[in-house]
């Protein structure tokens, strides 16, 4: 589906009688650094990073997948293309880990072992899908627009919002914690006259697989599995199974190749059959309380970005939109991997290596830190948390 031009958004604007509409990535750049949503967002600073292989995998990933799904390619040219977009990245030397070439090596191989698995090994959806559905949706006073990945109406006439993802799985509170997109959509299909007990949300990992897995017991259990680890994960499950059908001579032989293969299809049949594979698609119950939860988070948030943007109106104060000294920490991973932004763009950032060079010169990590009244009362103002945060992955 084509995107919206910049005439067709104003007149949405003026439908909602609003100044502006909100994406989730411009409200999400936000919670990953407000100084970042200042350079992009009000001084419109351009990028001056652009080496992050991430952002384009999940592109590519994207791409593909809607291909497949609106008839351009056919099941059988998902690899030929994941392998062109693949080659492609490498030749720009786009980077998993920009400061350590061995870690860049070790995740590049896991992640193209996963996502080759994956557009190998899809379970095709077969449902009529809607690909990058336009929708916008009300929460509070602000106005959403975006497109979903992939909307379609089950057989049980449920409107299935699904998202391809290429990060890692989320499970139980961080799974609630990443939704929020997926809420905001939902929301906008409520807007359309779905109700909400009529909406699911969901994710496909496409670097996982799930597999049911049969017991001794004769009992089911599903596990969540990277795609390039299938081998040596059902090691111990296949081992059982295999003598039990009575392969015990041929253990060592079998599991060998279970490993090197990393495929049950080199398994005896009446092995398989104990394993079922799925598409690793992950949902999140849209109760009220999420719903609610989501909606006061964004109305408040907004709010405070909408007051530090008056602020810096009127002031022309850049400090305003400072991260904090913990804020940079807790993201410090954030900015030297993923950041479109340099250390010479993005101050806090320069200033949080600058402390930490001066920390291994013999100063006190926190030398200055004093100095800056405005720089204490960001600190104060913002949440801040101890453990270094790497959301920002989730949202690719």
């Amino acid at each position: 589906m084509g995107r919206k031009t910049k005439e067709e958004l104003k007149e949405i604007t003026k439908k909602y009688d609003v100044n502006r509409l909100w994406s989730w990535s411009k409200f999400n750049t936000y919670h990953n650094s407000p100084y970042e949503y200042y350079l992009k967002y009000i001084i419109k600073k351009p990028e001056d990073r652009q080496d992050c292989i991430y952002t384009t995998t999940g592109g590519m990933a994207h791409d593909i997948m809607e291909s497949l799904y609106t008839g351009k390619i056919e099941y059988e040219n998902m690899d030929s293309d994941f392998e062109d977009a693949w080659i492609t990245a490498n030749i720009a030397e786009l980077k998993f880990d920009r400061n350590d070439s061995g870690k860049n090596k070790k995740i590049s191989d896991k992640y193209y072992k996963n996502l080759k698995h994956f557009f190998n090994h899809h379970i095709m959806i077969p449902h009529k899908m809607q690909i990058e559905q336009f929708i916008t949706a009300l929460v509070g006073k602000n106005v959403f627009q975006g497109y979903i990945d992939a909307c379609y109406k089950d057989k049980d006439g449920n409107y299935n919002i699904l998202d391809w993802k290429t990060s890692s799985i989320y499970k139980g509170e961080k799974a609630l914690n990443e939704c929020g997109q997926l809420v905001v959509y939902a929301i906008g299909l409520h807007q359309m006259g779905v109700p909400f007990e009529k909406i699911k949300i969901c994710w496909d990992f496409l670097k996982y697989v799930k597999v049911d897995c049969k017991q001794a017991n004769g009992k089911w259990t599903t596990r969540e599995i990277e795609r390039c680890e299938i081998g040596s994960k059902l090691q111990s499950s296949a081992k059982m199974w295999l003598k039990k059908c009575g392969y015990e001579d041929k253990l060592i032989e079998y599991l060998d190749m279970l490993v090197q293969t990393n495929d049950i299809n080199c398994l005896p049949q009446a092995v398989q059959a104990n394993f079922v594979f799925h598409d690793c698609i992950v949902y999140v119950d849209l109760t009220q309380e999420l719903i609610d939860r989501w909606t006061t988070d964004i109305i408040n948030t907004i709010d405070k970005i909408e007051n530090m943007e008056n602020k810096y109106y009127d002031s022309h104060d850049e400090m305003i939109f400072y991260d904090s000294p913990e804020q940079v920490a807790k993201q410090s991973y954030y900015f030297s991997t993923l950041c479109a932004y340099s250390p010479k763009l993005h101050k806090p950032y320069k200033l949080y290596l600058d402390k930490l060079e001066s920390k291994k010169n013999g100063g006190s990590f926190f030398d200055g830190l004093g100095i800056d009244v405005k720089r204490e009362k960001l600190s104060t103002e913002n949440n801040t948390v101890e453990k270094e945060d790497l959301s920002w992955l989730e949202q690719l």
